[in-house]
């Protein structure tokens, strides 16, 4: 079944710490804007200058089942991705990185992530050239842009009242056969630490931090995963930044085109009260699908 996709379109512009009506025009070279749009869970499509960059896009949003080939929507992603350079994975969970391999083939994308995520790649026929492996603690400079890669790790289990972190699985290899459902395993998990121009920009897309690496980051701009596992008041008052949007708080399996209800839009609101309770002056942006926020 055909699923047409209408979404009004909302877009917020962003002077780091204050809101204002968005201008119409291009850009001069002096006043380079970066673009965000949010591609639901935590993808978001990025543009600054002419470089087109994705992270974590994941728009075909259904449960990957453990022994069945997974496929792509492809209608469904084109309908929202037009082009990309780079893309960069936090892990290697379905929701993040299984629309990767069809979109880098589609467009020539270079794919930077944990080596689960490359191995998947050349499994689904992404050339080699196109992978970037990391392991944390890489400084990567691109033509407009650069890139700190932070080691960090995914959820924590409560089990029995005790916190614990589980032990990720990794595909070491590049597989043999079809990439199935129970392949989109872990991985390393990372945070992107980007600088644009004179613009600092954290993506946290991996649901935890290892607080010991957020120190002297200082973000402006920190994109955050909603989750009531961990304690977000340290890691807020280590990263101070000046604007925060939350993501990852949707039901990532669930169309696009069906919206989100009020008990969903509360996931993020409850994260909002945890930033707002270290400082009130730190902005915060829940986004809708498909809102372009642009900063500057």
């Amino acid at each position: 079944m055909r699923i047409v996709l209408m979404v009004s379109l909302i877009v917020v512009s962003i002077a780091v710490g204050s809101v204002r009506a968005a201008e119409t025009g291009p850009a001069s070279p002096q006043t380079q804007h970066v673009t965000l749009k949010w591609l639901g869970t935590a993808g978001w499509k990025i543009q600054f200058a002419q470089t087109k960059i994705l992270i974590d896009p994941f728009l075909t949003r259904k449960q990957a089942i453990a022994v069945e080939e997974w496929k792509t929507d492809e209608e469904a992603v084109l309908n929202v991705i037009n082009g990309a350079d780079y893309i960069f994975a936090g892990h290697s969970h379905a929701d993040h990185i299984a629309d990767i391999p069809f979109i880098a083939k589609r467009f020539g994308a270079k794919v930077t992530g944990s080596r689960t995520t490359t191995n998947l790649c050349l499994s689904a026929g992404v050339d080699k050239a196109q992978l970037t492996t990391i392991s944390g603690g890489e400084k990567l400079d691109f033509r407009d842009f650069s890139v700190q890669v932070i080691e960090s790790q995914h959820g924590v289990l409560n089990r029995g009242g005790q916190k614990r972190q589980p032990r990720s699985a990794e595909i070491t290899n590049p597989l043999s056969g079809p990439i199935l459902g129970k392949h989109f395993v872990g991985g390393g998990s990372y945070l992107y630490y980007f600088t644009f121009g004179k613009l600092r920009l954290l993506s946290q897309s991996t649901g935890n931090f290892i607080e010991e690496n957020l120190h002297g980051l200082e973000p402006d701009v920190a994109i955050l995963a909603e989750n009531s596992n961990y304690d977000w008041t340290e890691a807020i008052k280590i990263l101070r930044p000046k604007t925060v949007i939350v993501h990852h708080y949707d039901d990532w399996h669930a169309p696009l085109s069906s919206g989100m209800t009020a008990a969903v839009r509360r996931r993020a609101q409850r994260l909002e009260r945890d930033v707002k309770f270290v400082d009130r002056n730190i902005r915060v942006i829940i986004p809708e699908f498909l809102q372009t926020i642009t900063l500057e």
